[in-house]
Order: structure tokens, then sequence, then C-alpha cells
């Protein structure tokens, strides 16, 4: 019987999920197949590096619980970088690993990915909405706003940013396509403030393997930090399908969701190593690596329940990453408005996960070894920080990455 040491938790990949599945009552609706060009896979796997990078940079040696949605901020800088022009637009494009690309191939690869996504799978909800919202009293290049329409989707209103009443429009928007789970992403609007483009992520899927919740129970959780080691409510399952990938670097587990259209990937360190150890190898190559090498396989699981929420300014790790010109006053934004003198102020994030036998339900908003042969009665047990990733599994399109290094926390 095997027991794995688990992982820090992460995201964003390319494999498709081949299991038995168990009778569990989840009837596999017709569904669609993500269709991406050649290119826009090479984007989606550009996705999946700026994923990882922002993931470590926001990770760094810290010991608390994570949550972002890199392809939410991914998306929420793509259509910011339609306003930018010259270097500053050169910077976020190689901060966003999209400097191999066209604008209008970007624009087009966003537009495929909020087009296709949400109808993958029956069974699963997934939303991604934008909206850009501007002073009323301030001259907009219409161009830059027919992009964000039409290649985003967005949502497009000039507001009198000198009522009280913008925020809770801005906020009220977020939260109806988060489904409540992010109620505000806004907190004032300041004199200076012109403009906010916001993305807006909502997912819910069932396991394509349920846990039934009698079998759960309360087990030891060993947290990462100066944490007390805790006893928690642990999910268990016997003989579940799942795809496992066992190094000395990491050991991976995916579970699919309903029709094997997206997955959960944890990520745990091996024993002897912590999370902290697979954070300092864990990039988009790294990435694509060891997901390239899962294979199906059948096991006993358990592992913890958890539902936490996580909110962070993302300028200073955008900053150190190389987009530092787009935040600073020698910023061009010239294709929101030919005279100039804009520049970023702030980039915030929100995040919310919630992890239970049914399945999984996230949300985000933003101002990427040969197959073993399933051996019965092997075990996993998930009892030590560990990092996951939900993604969606033919693209590898990472949508969340997150970190659990104490499931007890339930606030932020």
């Amino acid at each position: 019987m095997k027991r794995i040491y688990p992982l820090f938790a992460f995201l964003f990949i390319t494999i498709l999920f081949i299991a038995c599945r168990k009778d569990n009552g989840v009837k596999p609706g017709p569904g669609k197949d993500l269709k991406l060009s050649a290119a826009e896979l090479q984007e989606a796997s550009a996705d999946n590096t700026f994923s990882f990078e922002l993931f470590r940079s926001l990770a760094g040696n810290g010991t608390s619980n994570l949550f972002i949605s890199p392809l939410s901020v991914s998306m929420a800088l793509g259509m910011t970088t339609n306003g930018a022009n010259g270097a500053t637009l050169d910077s976020m494009r190689n901060v966003l690993h999209m400097a191999g690309f066209s604008q209008d191939q970007v624009n087009t690869y966003y537009n495929d990915l909020l087009t296709q996504l949400p109808e993958l799978d029956p069974n699963t909800t997934l939303k991604i909405a934008n909206s850009v919202w501007y002073r009323n009293t301030f001259s907009v290049q219409p161009q830059f706003l027919q992009t964000e329409n039409k290649s985003y989707l967005a949502k497009v209103e000039g507001l009198d940013f000198s009522s009280p009443s913008s925020v809770g429009t801005i906020n009220d928007w977020v939260s109806q396509q988060t489904n409540g789970k992010i109620p505000k992403i806004v907190s004032q609007i300041k004199d200076n403030d012109i403009m906010f483009l916001i993305n807006a992520v909502y997912f819910k899927s069932i396991w394509a393997n349920k846990f039934d919740p009698k079998n759960t129970a309360n087990m030891t959780f060993i947290p990462g930090g100066n944490y007390t080691i805790t006893q928690t409510p642990f999910m268990r399952g016997s003989e579940m399908s799942c795809n496992v990938y066992l190094s000395d670097d990491a050991d991976l587990l995916e579970l699919p969701y309903s029709n094997n259209r997206y997955s959960m990937v944890i990520v745990m360190p091996p024993a002897g190593k912590t999370v902290n150890d697979v954070m300092a190898k864990l990039d988009g190559t790294t990435w694509a690596n060891w997901t390239s090498h899962l294979s199906a396989s059948k096991y006993n699981i358990a592992m913890p329940k958890f539902r936490f929420s996580y909110g962070n300014e993302l300028k200073n790790s955008l900053s150190a990453m190389g987009m530092g010109l787009a935040f600073s006053k020698a910023a061009d934004f010239t294709n929101i408005n030919p005279e100039g003198g804009l520049q970023i102020s702030s980039v915030q994030h929100k995040a919310y996960v919630d992890v239970d036998e049914n399945g999984t339900t996230a949300a985000a908003a933003t101002s990427v070894t040969v197959g073993t042969t399933a051996v019965l009665n092997q075990s996993i047990t998930i009892d030590h920080p560990f990092i996951f990733v939900i993604r969606e599994m033919k693209s590898g399109l990472v949508l969340f990455t997150g970190i659990v290094n104490d499931p007890s926390q339930s606030g932020q």
C-alpha cells in the first residue's frame, strides 16, 4: 500500500483521460469537444506558462491557503492590451507569453475560449464574462470599445463615477456573474480612476466518481507552517478511477469531473520533500511533462474537504514579472485615448473554492512515465499541504490553481 505525501497547491496539461467509470448516477450528456487551431493550442500553452509564473510569484514561501484563476487574470489583461501601444504593449505581451502572436490572434483565442468552454459539458456550469466600465465624461476610442465588445463579449457601459451608486453597479454585475461567490471587487472609485476592465469566472461541476458522504470521517491533516495538526473531514472512496503519475519530484493525482471534460489535478510532494520543493520546479514546461505521463489507475482515496476565499492585489507580482511599465507614468495606453496620460493603477483578484463529496464550485474575478496497469488496494491519503489545479482536459488549459496548507481555514 503506497502512501503519497501531498504537496502545496497550484495550477493554470495535455492528455486524454481513459478510465473505467463507476456507476454513480451521472448521465454523460452529449457535450462538445474543444476545437482550437494549432496556433491556439500554442496560446493555451503560453497561457499556462503565465499561470504558473503568477502562481509561484504569489505563493512565495507562504503557509496560507492560496487560490486564483490565472485564466481570469490573463483574460482581463488581454482586454487591457487592446488599449496599449509601443513598449507598454510589448511588456504586457511578454509577461503574458503572447509575444509570438498577433493582437488579432490573441483576441480570437480568447473569443474561442469564451464561446466554447461553457458548452463542453452539460453537467458543468462554466460562466466567463467580461465588462468595461468607464467614466462617462471621459473620451474613449470607439475602436477600443468595439474590440472589447466583439472579441471579449464585454458589457460596455459609461457610468457617472462621481455617484456612489457606480460602485454598487459594478459589484452587482460581478456578484451576478459569479452566482454571489464574489460579491465585491471594487471598494471605491477614486477621482483619477477612468476605467475598470473586469473578468469574472464561475465553475461548478460534479465528480465523474462522487464520494459517498456516508464514508466521510474526521482524519488528521498535518498543515504547513506553524499551524496546529488538525482533525478535519476527509472524503473517502474505494477503488476510484483516476489518473496518476508518481516521480521523484512530484506525485500527481487527477480526478475527472463529469464526462471527462474538466478535472482537478492534485500535486503532492513525495516523501521527504515539501510543497516549496515542488513549487521550485513548477513551471509550464514541467507541468506539461508531468501531466503527459498521467496514466489510468484505481486507488483508495482519502482527501480533505475544503472551502475558502482568497484575495490579492497583483500589481507587485505583475511588475516583478516584467509588466512594471504599464503601472508607471511612462505607460502608453493611447489606444484608449490618444492624448495618453493613462496607466494601470491596480489589478485586484478575488477567488472562492468549495470542494466536497459531490464536486467543486469555484469562482474568480479580476478587475498549462508510462501508464501503469490498474492495481487494486493501493491508497492515497492527502494529509499534508498540496497544490491543486482545475483544467480543461483536452487542451490542458488551466482555469484555476490553488494551495491547501490547512483545510480547516475557512477565511482569507
